[in-house]
């Protein structure tokens, strides 16, 4: 199981709509290293929260209970595609792949990660798209609250 992976070309993959009874697939479930309990907590997001666009080297998962998210996943090639989600719909964001989420009111979800495997940057991890579309990897920056 890798640090990182490029495999992810359609971040739709990430996106888990288990209140409508879907599950994660086979492709993903692949491509996911094992969940870490210990990570497992509730977060509230404030309305308006200014998250920036980041990735992790771990897989780090989003299960919304209350509100109504705009998601926006960004794969490690550079599709972007942006989701609008409900509670019970859950984002299994692969370890690379570059998330964001807001609403104009609180959202609640569950969020955890997976096990470490060995190498893995900590807190939020940014990439800047250059003028020849190439995506490179920036310092990790700190975590900020909220």
């Amino acid at each position: 199981m890798s640090v990182f992976t490029q495999d992810v070309n359609d971040p739709a993959l990430c996106i888990v709509r288990t209140g409508r009874g879907e599950r994660v697939s086979q492709e993903l479930a692949g491509l996911l290293n094992p969940v870490d309990p210990a990570t497992f907590h509730q977060f509230r997001l404030r309305a308006n929260a200014d998250v920036e666009l980041h990735y992790h080297d771990v897989d780090e998962y989003w299960w919304f209970t209350e509100g109504n998210p705009r998601v926006t996943l960004r794969s490690p090639i550079g599709v972007i595609k942006e989701f609008a989600l409900e509670p019970g719909d859950m984002v299994a964001c692969v370890r690379g792949v570059e998330h964001t989420l807001r609403a104009d009111h609180e959202l609640v979800y569950y969020q955890f990660s997976s096990v470490p495997t060995g190498g893995e940057r900590q807190g939020h991890l940014t990439r800047q798209v250059t003028t020849n579309t190439r995506v490179s990897d920036r310092a990790p920056r700190k975590r900020r609250p909220g």
